[in-house]
């Protein structure tokens, strides 16, 4: 935990470094001519990234489908699924029959190769992979014609090169390249997403709760009140309960103890004692502590501290099967 209220804390690295996501390329996409495919890999967040040319794509409850082009990413939470199709049309008709996968990586779709893409899944252990893909909307697009996405556009070059590449190297960089492809696309997404957006994500790009985030985030341990948190951020103590309500999906001071008890589970996951957990999240009394940790995780510290013990020599990722489904 950060104990350091001199450093300003930085809530979407904050949130990155507890989920512990790694972002895995599954493979490289080729397509031409007519095409057609559902990927019907739920409980998996995947993302997309075109490199070349433009299809359709939706996702179950879009209206109509949308078109993806060259440069632009799309991220799913693994809740719904993904069609991507050469038309419009041929949407409604995409089946879920399995894409071959040669010995170079790709996968191939239609005839031809006017259509390339990047694929890969987030790999997440299944409690951290709940509170991501709660976060998340759907689907995020983002364009890779706007501001956000110039770096977006060096790392999709990046990573072509690499995989096409013998260099000695190559599977860390490509490795560190989707990291970085996943952050900036978070990071792009952030800066224009809509307030209706399901998930709670996209408090994060408010400029107003981030102050409050950061202030959270830097002492979590603080007895933070919420006329304390209003006035950092500039705001009223009933316009920042609305508007905190409104993006993350529960009031301040409700964050702040979810936040609390998230840490705290991953020092009881790491072996730390009950007290010392509950010392690090600002309880003084151990009883205090187990009560707000089984409220808000539904199981007492003591048995979440016991399954994890039994768990921890058998923890598997969230992606079970080793050869996805791209």
């Amino acid at each position: 935990m950060r104990d350091s209220s001199n450093v300003q804390s930085d809530p979407l690295s904050d949130l990155l470094d507890f989920l512990q996501a790694h972002c895995q390329l599954s493979g490289q996409l080729i397509a031409g001519g007519t095409w057609a495919r559902r990927f019907t890999n739920l409980d998996a967040i995947k993302f997309c990234a075109v490199t070349e040319g433009s299809c359709w794509y939706s996702i179950d409850g879009m209206s109509e489908p949308a078109r993806v082009d060259a440069g632009d990413v799309l991220i799913t939470n693994g809740t719904r699924t993904l069609t991507l199709a050469s038309t419009a049309e041929l949407v409604p008709e995409a089946t879920s029959t399995s894409v071959v996968q040669d010995g170079n990586d790709q996968y191939r779709l239609g005839e031809g190769s006017d259509f390339t893409m990047l694929g890969g899944m987030i790999q997440i252990d299944a409690e951290r992979q709940i509170l991501l893909s709660n976060g998340l909307p759907p689907l995020i697009h983002v364009r890779g014609v706007s501001d956000e996405a110039k770096p977006i556009a060096w790392l999709l070059g990046q990573l072509v090169i690499e995989m096409k590449s013998a260099r000695p190297g190559r599977l860390t960089a490509i490795s560190g390249l989707a990291q970085l492809l996943f952050t900036q696309t978070i990071r792009a997404y952030l800066a224009h997403a809509p307030d209706s957006d399901e998930g709670w994500l996209k408090g994060f790009g408010d400029q107003r709760l981030v102050i409050v985030l950061s202030s959270i985030h830097s002492e979590p341990s603080r007895n933070w009140g919420l006329e304390e948190l209003a006035k950092k951020a500039g705001m009223s103590r009933t316009s920042l309960a609305v508007r905190f309500r409104k993006m993350i999906g529960v009031p301040p001071l409700t964050y702040l103890t979810q936040w609390r008890m998230y840490l705290a589970r991953r020092e009881l996951r790491a072996g730390a004692s009950i007290s010392e957990a509950a010392a690090l999240a600002g309880y003084t009394s151990d009883s205090a502590f187990s009560n707000a940790f089984k409220r808000v995780m539904s199981v007492a510290p003591a048995q979440y501290k016991k399954a994890a013990q039994d768990e921890r020599s058998n923890s598997q990722v969230s992606c079970k099967d080793s050869t996805p489904d791209f």
